[in-house]
């Protein structure tokens, strides 16, 4: 009897401290209980400029030569260019390392030096994917993305081959993944893109584009730029194969769509919602012969983000873009038109408002 009453008693105890013990320990939450954390939300903004064609050769190079300095090109601008997170822009030149050539008629090279505005003046994002992008054969091409890749800008739309070429660039600033993508018209400036090569992506490839946005979507893009070199030039609407582009990017989940190549500012349109600017024109550039190849348009995009620990909570959208009608001088040099000069550019895109909201 005696035996039973201390199991009984040494039971109690055991069972006591187990008890004891269970309830000390830290419990790990239920996914219920997890999903009642608080939201954690951080917002920001971020700005960046996008221009149209970039043409550091030829009269822009002689340009520079008579100033003493690759920064003239940039100098009218300069408090528009630092006032943004970062800059974006088609370079319409390869970079080939020939130093003594600058470019004529319509064959195009940079001096290695003349980069030094782009590099100052935040320019970060650079579109390869043109015309011209082979002017200086592959070992010109091979170069340019040398020297691009050495100076620290995030390129797209050419490589060594189609895949590197077709491969879409992020770039983040304050937390926010801007997502590019960029294609061409032409593969060399043969005027009917009837020639192929490996080396630069063309925007009729529409598997690869759709390909390209799903990519940026599955790398956690905040935000997608499709990007063309496209369209007929001299010409204030786009034509077809623009628009069909342009649709087929924002289908397939891309958020803005940027052109240029035309050298006249295009008209813009909304789709689904999204902004569509077929051309901006020229920005740096010296076609002087018409008003309107020395005029053009950047455009300077705010996104509003909002990150949130409960990712389908996360968004970031346009809050707004400024139109800034820009116009060329010397043969080189864009600075921001005047009231008369910015509403008849205005005009001819017919635009009415200078703010776009969302």
């Amino acid at each position: 009897m005696k035996i039973f009453q201390l199991r009984s008693i040494v039971s109690a105890f055991l069972l006591s401290f187990c008890i004891i013990l269970i309830s000390a320990c830290p419990q790990k939450p239920t996914s219920n209980e997890a999903a009642k954390e608080p939201e954690k939300i951080t917002e920001s903004k971020v700005t960046f400029l996008a221009v149209g064609d970039i043409l550091i050769s030829r009269g822009v190079a002689r340009a520079i030569d008579r100033a003493g300095t690759p920064l003239a090109p940039f100098e009218k601008m300069k408090d528009v260019f630092l006032s943004t997170d970062f800059n974006f822009a088609n370079l319409e030149c390869p970079i080939s390392g020939r130093e003594n050539v600058v470019g004529k008629g319509l064959v195009f090279n940079m001096r290695t030096k003349d980069i030094e505005g782009l590099k100052k003046y935040n320019f970060k994002v650079i579109n390869f994917a043109n015309n011209h992008a082979m002017d200086m054969g592959v070992n010109g091409l091979k170069n340019t993305h040398k020297v691009l890749d050495e100076n620290g800008f995030t390129r797209l739309g050419t490589g060594e081959n189609l895949d590197e070429a077709w491969t879409p660039k992020i770039y983040e600033v304050k937390g926010v993944k801007i997502g590019f993508v960029g294609a061409s018209y032409v593969s060399i400036n043969d005027g009917s893109g009837a020639a192929r090569n490996d080396y630069v992506a063309r925007f009729q490839d529409n598997d690869r584009v759709k390909k390209a946005i799903e990519k940026l979507k599955a790398d956690g893009a905040d935000f997608i730029v499709a990007t063309m070199h496209a369209g007929v030039e001299y010409q204030r609407k786009p034509h077809q194969p623009q628009i069909d582009f342009a649709k087929n990017a924002i289908d397939y989940g891309a958020d803005m769509v940027i052109g240029h190549h035309p050298h006249w500012v295009q008209i813009f349109e909304q789709y689904k919602g999204k902004y569509i600017f077929y051309s901006l024109g020229n920005f740096i550039f010296d076609q002087t012969w018409s008003r309107d190849t020395m005029e053009g348009l950047a455009l300077k995009i705010t996104l509003d983000s909002k990150k949130s620990n409960i990712q389908a909570n996360s968004k970031t959208n346009v809050g707004q873009i400024e139109l800034i009608p820009v116009v060329i001088e010397n043969a080189s040099t864009p600075r921001v038109a005047n009231e008369s000069e910015a509403a008849s550019i205005m005009k001819k895109i017919g635009a009415n408002e200078k703010i776009l909201k969302p």
